[in-house]
């Protein structure tokens, strides 16, 4: 069993434990069933690291030493562009506008579409 199914395992529990709690506490059926909820994804998860993963094979499945993998490029990530903290940025504006004042979120989903249009102009 991987660790990635242990983590889901003990996250589906927590989540049982805190709709039975929440139940036995508020006696509330929106509420506990949107924990429950909360449980049946991860469960679902599982399902799927139990099933399926076990017939795949990933590179990051390996067992190998850190020394082992020094010098191997894992992945090619620019540290040169702002564009995804800006997008981070506008992205939490964008929700806080939807819940405090629409005009924040206008402006904030105006700047989110330009730092995208800024990302794929960058990539290409």
């Amino acid at each position: 069993m991987s660790i990635a199914t242990r983590i889901f395992i003990s996250s589906m529990t927590f989540g049982i434990l805190v709709a039975v709690a929440y139940w036995w506490d508020t006696r509330e059926v929106v509420g506990t069933f949107l924990l429950g909820l909360f449980a049946v994804g991860f469960a679902f998860v599982v399902a799927f690291l139990l099933s399926i993963r076990s017939k795949t094979k990933l590179d990051g499945d390996e067992q190998r030493a850190p020394a082992e993998l020094a010098g191997e490029e894992i992945a090619v990530v620019s540290a040169e562009s702002p564009w995804p903290v800006v997008l981070a940025v506008c992205a939490t504006c964008m929700v806080i506008g939807i819940v405090l004042h629409p005009m924040l979120a206008v402006f904030a989903l105006a700047a989110f579409l330009v730092v995208i249009w800024q990302l794929v102009r960058e990539s290409v």
